[in-house]
């Protein structure tokens, strides 16, 4: 086998190389020059040592003519076999720059073609001394000289004004090494340089489908853990996390499993096999499901009744029982995801509280030291989250403006304080206070959480109170003053988590559905249609709606469609809402607590109205 040699790269080197040359050879001729005398310094030398011009002139022109040629002859001589392949045009340049003397004549371009028949020695000096006598007549015209059209001394002239074009060769020198480590760099052509960005993302070769394929993660685990942050935990966090999680999961599904008792436990034990083949070892579902299908079935031994014929017969049985289907393990993979946002957001929202209790010392707000550990679900961790952008909106705004100078970020302009901040910091949040219990009190007693606690009654009427509360500076009629504090104390319960988490507990518990169809609906909706079926639908509960959710699936299709609007009620609303009053109200028998528990009831109406709005979206 012979090897393939590339011509167009030994061609580029050996160019680079007679490149290299070429400079090196012109750089050493301009030292030479520079060490040579010209016409004009011989003149000078001569006005100032007598005995050099002497000397000189004694000398026979003849003999300086001839050892002039003899030394050029020589020096052109010695160049060597690297020289053959310079161009004429390079001596043409070179000898151009030896100015004040005559260009040298070319050699006769057969002289070493015939062979010369051999002579003495002094027969051949003597025909070489005549032959360069004699040579110049065949000289040429300097290529300069020809295009200016101008003699030696205008040229010189010329030269001596605007220089021979030396000046700047360091720059050029510059660019032709720069332009030459340019070519030796050989850059590889990659795929973004030649495919679209849409192209490549289409045959995934772009730099994120590339890291997919080089990381040791199932690619199905990477994509969809993207959004969320590396787990970086010692051995015993992530037995903590994997307890937690597992916990987490089995309460999610245990409702739909309706295993015994017995069961329960080892149900658990077995999601917790399952995300720790996920999490900790990386596997698939489909692996799973084919190659770790033993850690999916529990086994128990049933003892036997003892059989008195066959003394040597068992005596317990082996009882399995497969306690996770392959959709169980797609929907912990699910819950999985799940569970890592809910992480997140539980983490982020930890640290802004943190942040407040640090800009407030006396800040000891029990809502989150109960509400945080108990909260299961992203709702419970939202709800928690607006009340603190509510309650705590002044104090946030100040931390985030402190971290930023802090950091050295550029610092945002502080806002406005918004409405609430404006009535918590007057006159009409007295008013509030009068209203004899707060928010999250009345969420208490409704939940049977802790102690209940009881609504006092002020010493004045709502309207006696709000005479005196107002000051014109805020508001200028006590009707003003009473309409603050009562949307006030409406926006505290419905931003209360207890009182978001107590009716969507009696929602899940209560709600139903109904179905009403739109004009557009009448018209379309007949019995041949798909979505008659629930057309007039009423009362449907979410028992049954779990049970058949293909069926909610085109409920809200059709309500897309603008062919029917669903809505969700609670089914026992006016028990629900009478439970709420007992609770607010006070025990008190008084026309002045009757005027209280009025403006209550009013309260309390704007709130739940509020909070409906917000479950049920």
């Amino acid at each position: 086998e012979g090897f393939i040699v590339d011509e167009d790269e030994e061609d580029d080197e050996e160019r680079r190389e007679r490149r290299r040359e070429r400079k090196k050879r012109r750089r050493e001729e301009r030292e030479a020059e520079d060490a040579l005398l010209d016409e004009e310094d011989l003149d000078l030398i001569g006005e100032t040592h007598p005995d050099y011009q002497r000397r000189q002139e004694e000398q026979s022109k003849f003999k300086r003519l001839k050892r002039g040629h003899r030394e050029d002859r020589d020096r052109n001589e010695a160049r060597g076999i690297d020289d053959i392949f310079s161009d004429d045009e390079e001596m043409a340049d070179t000898d151009g720059r030896a100015y004040g003397r005559e260009p040298r004549a070319y050699a006769d371009e057969f002289a070493d073609f015939i062979e010369e028949d051999e002579f003495p020695d002094e027969e051949r000096e003597a025909m070489r001394d005549a032959a360069e006598v004699r040579r110049p007549g065949r000289g040429y015209v300097d290529p300069l000289r020809m295009q200016s059209g101008l003699d030696e001394s205008a040229q010189e002239d010329m030269m001596a004004a605007f220089g021979d074009g030396t000046e700047y060769d360091w720059a050029l020198q510059l660019q032709e090494e720069g332009d030459e480590n340019q070519e030796g760099l050989d850059k590889p052509l990659e795929l973004k340089d030649v495919f679209e960005p849409s192209q490549l993302a289409d045959r995934m070769l772009t730099e994120a489908d590339n890291i997919i394929r080089n990381t040791d993660v199932p690619e199905r685990y990477q994509i969809a853990r993207q959004p969320f942050r590396e787990m970086e935990l010692s051995d015993e966090e992530m037995n903590a996390r994997m307890q937690e999680e597992t916990h987490w999961i089995s309460n999610f599904l245990l409702p739909k499993k309706r295993l015994d008792r017995d069961l329960v436990e080892p149900f658990r034990e077995v999601v917790g096999h399952v995300l720790r083949f996920m999490n900790v070892e990386e596997l698939e579902i489909p692996f799973i499901l084919h190659n770790r299908k033993d850690y999916l079935i529990h086994e128990e031994r049933v003892p036997l009744s003892p059989n008195p014929n066959d003394p040597d017969a068992p005596q317990h049985e082996i009882k399995a029982s497969r306690l996770l289907q392959n959709s169980d393990l797609w929907e912990i993979y699910e819950l999985d995801l799940k569970y890592r946002a809910f992480v997140e957001k539980r983490e982020a929202l930890s640290r802004s509280i943190e942040s407040i209790r640090d800009a407030m010392t006396d800040s000891n707000d029990e809502i989150f030291n109960d509400m945080i550990p108990a909260a299961v679900t992203m709702e419970e961790l939202q709800d928690v989250q607006d009340y603190l952008h509510f309650q705590y909106a002044a104090q946030l705004k100040d931390t985030t403006v402190y971290d930023a100078e802090t950091n050295g970020t550029q610092k945002r302009a502080r806002g406005t304080r918004n409405v609430w901040d404006k009535v918590r910091a007057g006159q009409a949040y007295h008013m509030v206070r009068a209203f004899g219990i707060s928010a999250d009190a009345l969420a208490q007693n409704a939940l049977k959480v802790g102690t209940r606690q009881y609504t006092e009654d002020p010493t004045e009427r709502p309207d006696d109170m709000a005479d005196k509360l107002v000051d014109g500076a805020e508001y200028s009629s006590s009707q003003q003053l009473l309409a603050a504090a009562k949307a006030m104390f409406a926006e505290e319960l419905a931003q209360s988590p207890r009182m978001r988490k107590l009716l969507r507990q009696n929602f899940y518990m209560d709600g139903v559905f109904d179905c009403f169809r739109t004009e557009k609906g009448l018209k379309r909706i007949d019995e041949e249609h798909p979505y008659y079926e629930f057309k007039y639908l009423r009362g449907k509960d979410l028992r049954s709606i779990v049970a058949k959710p293909e069926l909610f699936l085109r409920m809200l299709k059709a309500e897309d469609e603008g062919l029917v609007e669903v809505r969700v009620r609670m089914e026992v609303w006016d028990r629900f809402k009478d439970s709420l009053y007992k609770n607010i109200m006070s025990d008190n028998f008084s026309e002045l607590a009757d005027a209280w528990n009025a403006l209550r009831r009013e309260v309390l109406d704007m709130a739940l109205e509020k909070l409906t709005r917000t479950i049920v979206k």
